[in-house]
């Protein structure tokens, strides 16, 4: 390596270090990254005679890329989220399709009325809205958080939560906290490997109300949501939370943002009139009437432009002439569309649900999209949302039952809403999946019916109008068609006068008829 190459690279190492001290890290050795620069550490493309490369004076090389923590800048979170519609859709449109598609209980030993006290319970708390706000300001700022509220245990929030000590009717919803107004990590940092879903995460948290002091509060109290990950020497950076969701598309935010205004600066600009005025060098220059002339030139222009602007007459000297310039926007439309691309890459979101049409045009339907869009947010309810329900359910179970279901546990649908040939679709598979199965003796009466009215539940046109009665007045056990098909008519029960009557007809037969014994 020539000395003038070692050179170069000592200059990038030093233009990093700098960058870094800009954003508050002392050295690059701090970071455990070394400086030195040898042949050892070469390991990279370099044409320094056509300036391709590493450590060569081209533009490409110019560019740095500054480490800048804009998820602590509060001022400038707040102020995406109030004032720029596209970063206000990027924290709430995710927050609300999680939890839009809401958790279904699906345990086995819980009745079904204690199913509909549970779902009803969600809705008189608030629960479902109060988990939504705090996963939007857990987008929005990276961290958000919820309490547990317990009915008479406002003493001993200090204290891990011990299910047992729950009274029934105790559980009187969650308060929503943000990371910056409310919520604060405590210091101490949970060491139980006991416990997977708190190590290495706080122990306790400060709460502040909007109304009186602020309170010390056991983790288990408290349903953590989080922003995008971080590694591990940030975290404590970042008081144990994620960062913003708007942090990563700032910058795209921000060239869409100029590009809309460059665009309408163009539109302003779309046609210009010039004006032919053969006495102008004279005018302008002061050899007639001094600068008096330049004035009345310039009193002259302003009268002609009201004219024109109010009543579209113009007086042009005889040598004068008008002439218009316009403006082509050929282009314009192509590079609008690349940068809703990629703010829409960057927010891992649709197009159609960002900015609310497809990229293609009308009569696309961008299914593609909308399944990886979904598939995204399944994963996030399972990774983000499940954990905390896990530790809310037994509570809600134990505040109404006064007990936990040996087999409590809850899926998520999907958060696609059906059209209405897609649910008659789906109605049509679902019933004919039902029947199937009770005519193999596979379910019972009653099971099959309630399988229909929670198909009833998801597409709405089949199964809706079955009551609990019904299901109740259901046969509970398993009958085989087939066996009913091929019994034999001398069975118990089945005594015909011909044995290939149906039972319907012998007993239209024996009404119309007199026994031999009467």
């Amino acid at each position: 390596m020539s000395k003038k190459t070692v050179t170069q690279a000592k200059a990038a190492a030093h233009r990093i270090q700098a960058a870094a001290k800009r954003n508050g890290l002392k050295t690059m050795q701090s970071l455990g990254v070394s400086t030195a620069v040898d042949s050892k550490g070469m390991d990279t493309f370099s044409n320094m005679a056509a300036r391709m490369g590493a450590f060569t004076p081209s533009l490409a090389e110019g560019t740095e890329y500054i480490l800048e923590r804009r998820s602590l800048d509060y001022w400038l979170m707040l102020t995406l989220y109030r004032n720029h519609w596209i970063a206000r859709r990027i924290v709430e449109g995710p927050a609300q399709d999680m939890t839009r598609a809401w958790a279904k209980l699906n345990s086995s030993d819980m009745d079904p009325d204690d199913v509909k006290a549970f779902d009803r319970e969600i809705v008189r708390s608030l629960t479902r809205q109060r988990i939504q706000t705090a996963l939007k300001w857990a987008n929005l700022y990276g961290g958000g958080g919820c309490l547990i509220v317990i009915d008479g245990q406002e003493d001993i929030l200090e204290q891990p939560l011990d299910l047992d000590s729950i009274m029934p009717g105790t559980y009187r919803g969650l308060i929503t906290f943000d990371r910056w107004s409310g919520i604060t990590p405590d210091g101490e940092i949970c060491t139980d490997i006991k416990r997977p879903a708190d190590f290495g995460l706080p122990e306790y948290y400060r709460c502040s109300p909007e109304r009186g002091g602020a309170f010390r509060v056991h983790c288990s109290r408290i349903l953590r949501f989080c922003g995008p990950d971080v590694p591990r020497p940030e975290t404590a950076t970042a008081q144990y939370w994620g960062i913003s969701v708007l942090e990563v598309v700032y910058d795209e935010i921000k060239k869409r943002d100029n590009m809309s205004w460059a665009v309408l600066q163009l539109l302003f600009r779309a046609q210009i009139l010039t004006q032919v005025n053969p006495r102008l060098a004279q005018l302008m220059s002061g050899s007639t009437g001094g600068g008096q002339a330049a004035a009345n030139f310039a009193l002259q222009m302003q009268a002609q432009n009201e004219l024109l602007s109010n009543q579209s007459m113009l007086i042009l000297p005889e040598e004068g002439k008008l002439e218009s310039h316009q403006y082509t926007f050929g282009g314009v439309a192509d590079v609008i569309q690349q940068f809703q691309l990629d703010i829409a890459g960057a927010a891992r979101m649709p197009v159609s649900r960002l900015f609310g049409r497809t990229i293609s045009g009308l009569g696309q339907t961008n299914d593609a999209d909308e399944q990886l869009y979904e598939e995204r947010i399944a994963q996030a309810q399972d990774e983000e949302l499940r954990p905390q329900l896990e530790k809310l359910y037994p509570v809600i179970s134990m505040s109404l039952f006064g007990e936990i279901s040996d087999d409590l546990d809850f899926t998520f649908p999907s958060v696609r809403v059906l059209t209405e040939k897609e649910k008659a679709e789906l109605a049509k598979d679902g019933v004919a999946a039902i029947v199937e199965l009770y005519n193999a003796g596979i379910v019972t009466q009653k099971a099959a019916a309630l399988d229909a009215k929670q198909l009833g539940k998801i597409v709405g046109v089949v199964g809706t109008n079955i009551s609990d009665k019904n299901i109740n007045d259901a046969e509970d056990e398993v009958i085989s068609q087939m066996d009913l098909a091929t019994a034999s008519p001398d069975s118990p029960g089945d005594e015909l006068d011909d044995p290939t009557e149906t039972p319907a007809k012998a007993g239209k037969s024996s009404k119309g008829k007199k026994s031999d014994a009467d």
